[in-house]
């Protein structure tokens, strides 16, 4: 298990080494600039996000400030964009994470409270946000071998998993139009969202260009040429267990929504078949598993979620994104190490070419 743990991280490391370093000198002046906000902001930074966030930069601090009703001090998170071509993906638009947790935020969906954005990096060199710090502890990648879900008794997984369900139902269950999400699309070419969402990642797909290049061609083709009809509705996009912020066996928030858009609700649900699937312990280790992707769809229509439909076309699709994104990441890496972690790959390539 070591094995598949340290190829994980080494993968969520490769993004993370490559980040801008904001300090608090620039926090600062980015929120003494912001309307409201009244005189001098005190801003300590107390760390960064560890392996949270492999696609961009993340900066914890406490800031002290007046926004009409006195001195208050909030402990804070900077989720900022990488500024070189280490970047994870080809494009990286930290407007939209902010628009979309603008319009979840109160809902049944738990994200952090979004406060700011730099748009276009005005006052931080590069575009970013500032959101509320929650507290708990995310999951390893591989959430049933190390982390809170693969620690907890037996009937505390059962109740985090179930919150996990409710939570995508209720993402998915997102009045697009009324949270002003109607137009919540990726930025590529396409007529429907889930071609706009195929075409995004093979934009990143592109500009990696990695030796592996020609064999996702026909595979993205594929997706093109299947795609199956349904009404769009909001999904997370990037919604592995990683992403599940628990403080004990409350979900504290959702987060990681660089890859949210209007899709199909079985993205997320296929997204997190594939990865319980591929970071899971070989069967005869005695190592928890993950329930089987019976039992998986089986708590989503318990928690409330509509009947699915095309699922084995979304888990082609699912792992054409894993590929993506993980092969991106690899780009940072040596050859020797992108060959290493080729086993953890392997799934996903024969699950796009079956």
């Amino acid at each position: 298990m070591a094995d598949v743990q340290s190829m994980l991280s080494s993968v969520i490391g490769a993004g993370k080494t490559h980040v801008h370093k904001i300090g608090a000198d620039e926090i600062r002046g980015f929120i003494e600039d912001q309307p409201g906000i009244e005189g001098a902001v005190e801003v300590t930074v107390v760390g960064d996000g560890g392996e949270v966030g492999a696609s961009s930069g993340t900066v914890l601090f406490d800031a002290t400030f007046d926004a009409g009703e006195g001195d208050v001090t909030r402990e804070l998170v900077l989720r900022h964009a990488p500024v070189s071509d280490k970047r994870l993906f080809f494009e990286y638009d930290l407007s939209r994470q902010f628009e979309v947790q603008r319009a979840l935020h109160g809902t049944d969906v738990p994200v952090p409270e979004p406060l700011w954005l730099d748009a276009d990096g005005r006052w931080l060199g590069t575009p970013g946000y500032v959101m509320a710090r929650v507290h708990g502890r995310g999951q390893h990648p591989a959430a049933f071998i190390q982390g809170p879900i693969a620690e907890a008794s037996p009937a505390d997984r059962e109740e985090m998993l179930n919150k996990v369900m409710a939570a995508l139902v209720a993402i998915h269950k997102t009045d697009i139009k009324a949270r002003g999400l109607e137009n919540f699309v990726m930025n590529a070419p396409g007529i429907v969202p889930l071609e706009r969402c195929i075409n995004w990642y093979w934009q990143t797909w592109h500009w990696v260009h990695l030796p592996e290049f020609e064999r996702l061609v026909p595979v993205r083709n594929w997706l093109l040429d299947h795609l199956p009809e349904g009404e769009p509705e909001l999904m997370h996009g990037d919604s592995t267990l990683q992403n599940y912020f628990f403080d004990g066996t409350r979900l504290a928030a959702v987060l990681d929504w660089e890859m949210s858009t209007l899709g199909r609700a079985e993205t997320d649900l296929a997204l997190q078949c594939v990865s319980n699937r591929i970071f899971a312990a070989p069967p005869d280790s005695g190592i928890l598993q993950p329930p089987s992707e019976e039992e998986w769809l089986a708590m989503y229509a318990a928690a409330g979620g509509r009947p699915l439909r095309d699922f084995d076309y979304f888990k082609k699709f699912a792992a054409y994104m894993i590929l993506v994104a993980v092969s991106a990441l690899q780009r940072n890496m040596t050859e020797a190490d992108r060959e290493a972690q080729a086993p953890l790959l392997a799934p996903c390539w024969q699950l796009v070419e079956s």
